[in-house]
């Protein structure tokens, strides 16, 4: 009977998640994006959803979808077993996992759905560089305040340390995924253009990438103190379009630097 409450409650909490994703896929949807495929992470079910850059989507739509639904499902729910039956255990908890899986993303936290909410605010207002910046300042600041909410759950119950791991895995990924080094490359290689059209001749560099990388990795490639002219290539070693470095950039500006070469000609074509 033990362990049966227990895989309920997971079953339970996979259902409020999945919930939760289907929501942004039909947001998605709705506005012609594609679903890449469905991952389970460390924080849960993660849908992976490829933008197409040349569809002005609601980006604040799609991250809100999810927390609404689960908003949706707790108070429907609660109208269930107010008005048509007294509900038992599993129904009690189906609304507590619905109501904190709604709170929980909604925290300022990348890769949560506030913590995209708040960069694109962010991006909006103080432009690219900046808001990334500062999304991943706020991010590490309430991830080093779950940490600490952790260890006070973990002291006080003497055994659940579940608040603790999330924060962890926050701090993780904040120290993993960072937007400062494309973006300290983007600043530097602007620098370089006002230097290049002072003198009027500049030593270049060509680079080759497969049509499958993204603009932000190749931005890490890139010379301080060098020109560059990309060759893109298929899978068959074919240049199939050549690329200026400033044309990189205004891309990387326009869209982000998550467009991989393929989406990115299949857009400006």
């Amino acid at each position: 009977m033990y362990y049966h409450n227990y895989l309920m409650e997971y079953l339970l909490i996979f259902f409020s998640m999945a919930i939760h994703e289907t929501a942004h896929i039909v947001a998605a949807a709705v506005q012609k994006r594609i679903l890449v495929s469905v991952r389970i992470t460390a924080l849960g079910l993660n849908a992976v959803i490829k933008e197409k850059h040349d569809v002005d989507a609601n980006r604040f739509l799609i991250n809100i979808s999810g927390p609404c639904a689960n908003i949706l499902m707790f108070f429907i729910c609660i109208i269930i077993k107010t008005y048509y039956f007294n509900a038992g255990y599993n129904m009690r908890f189906f609304i507590y996992a619905n109501i904190c899986l709604a709170l929980f993303n909604m925290l300022p936290i990348l890769p949560l759905d506030g913590g995209r909410i708040l960069k694109d605010v962010l991006v909006s207002k103080m432009g690219l560089v900046r808001g990334c910046k500062y999304t991943r300042r706020l991010s590490l600041i309430f991830s080093a305040l779950l940490l600490v909410l952790g260890i006070f759950q973990y002291i006080i119950s003497k055994y659940n340390f579940s608040i603790l791991l999330i924060a962890g895995y926050m701090l993780y990924f904040q120290k993993s995924d960072r937007p400062e080094e494309i973006l300290m490359n983007i600043r530097n290689l602007l620098f370089k253009r006002s230097r290049f059209l002072k003198k009027g001749v500049y030593p270049g560099r060509e680079l080759v990438v497969l049509e499958s990388t993204r603009l932000g990795e190749l931005i890490k490639s890139m010379d301080f103190d060098r020109f560059h002219i990309i060759y893109v290539v298929n899978e068959n070693m074919r240049v199939v379009r050549v690329f200026t470095e400033q044309e990189i950039i205004d891309y990387i500006m326009k869209y982000n630097a998550d467009i991989s070469f393929r989406d990115l000609m299949e857009t400006v074509d």
